[in-house]
């Protein structure tokens, strides 16, 4: 199996609040919940895990919004041999394996702390159909280096999306693991309709949807949705959660995945 993204934690106070916004609106199932009141949904690939905002998580950045991300790998050691290889300052911790959490866990040299399961976080890694998570958007402080460092960890690709930009000059850099379209900003950069989402670090993630215009249709008015800038190489809109995180939301452009390998509805 190629190494893939399929998990996004959350901090939250409110994670049935979110979970009940992410079933009523996307379809996700949930999965778990923990005693602590921690809630995780799926579309069938995606683990989308709410935790609970507490002291006992020991998170460093406890700020409500999306904390960090994980990834899927079939062998603990050989990604721990990359990393000795990659980025040796690098320090794995064990982390529960239970539904809400994966095996494992990183900080990467840009700050992203990342989650490791042999369990594809306890998904059946098929989604279950559309909406479906495809897109997870982050502002680090080297998105080359970003880029490059994943590309070696788990063949992250760059896309010709991506090569346009930097023809244009920009700072971006799109890539795609297989299933997930990457967009790595450069921090602190700011553009239209961010909202309360114009953060560094992890920013936003998005889904495919098979009907667009019911979709927007159906969100609530609080969720903010308007149109992503003209310039935009994926989605047509952008929406919000109740705690402000924010998501594009797609039906024609899509998701370049991988190079030339775009996800549509």
């Amino acid at each position: 199996m190629r190494p893939h993204i399929s998990y996004i934690a959350f901090l939250t106070d409110q994670p049935e609040r979110e979970a009940n916004f992410y079933s009523t609106y996307f379809g996700l199932k949930e999965i778990g919940r923990s005693a602590a009141g921690d809630v995780s949904m799926t579309d069938g690939f995606y683990n989308l895990t709410f935790l609970k905002r507490r002291s006992e998580l020991g998170e460093q950045n406890d700020e409500i919004g999306i904390h960090h991300f994980g990834l899927a790998i079939d062998d603990i050691r050989e990604f721990e041999g990359k990393l000795e290889e990659f980025v040796p300052s690098a320090d794995i911790k064990a982390e529960p394996g239970d539904v809400h959490h994966g095996e494992y866990r990183f900080v990467d040299p840009n700050g992203l702390t990342v989650s490791l399961s042999t369990k594809h976080f306890n998904t059946a890694g098929q989604p279950y159909g559309k909406p479906a998570v495809h897109h997870l958007g982050m502002k680090v402080a080297d998105g080359q280096g970003l880029l490059e460092l994943y590309g070696n960890l788990i063949g992250l690709k760059e896309t010709p999306s991506s090569v346009k930009a930097r023809e244009r000059g920009s700072t971006a850099r799109f890539a795609g693991d297989g299933t997930t379209a990457w967009a790595i900003f450069k921090l602190g950069n700011s553009e239209q309709n961010e909202g309360a989402v114009n953060r560094d670090g992890l920013n936003h993630f998005g889904f495919v949807v098979p009907d667009l215009e019911a979709m927007i249709a159906k969100l609530p008015p609080e969720a903010r949705t308007s149109k992503r800038p003209a310039d935009r190489p994926f989605a047509e809109w952008r929406t919000f959660d109740p705690d402000g995180n924010g998501m594009d939301i797609s039906q024609q452009l899509g998701y370049e995945v991988d190079p030339d390998v775009w996800i549509k509805a």
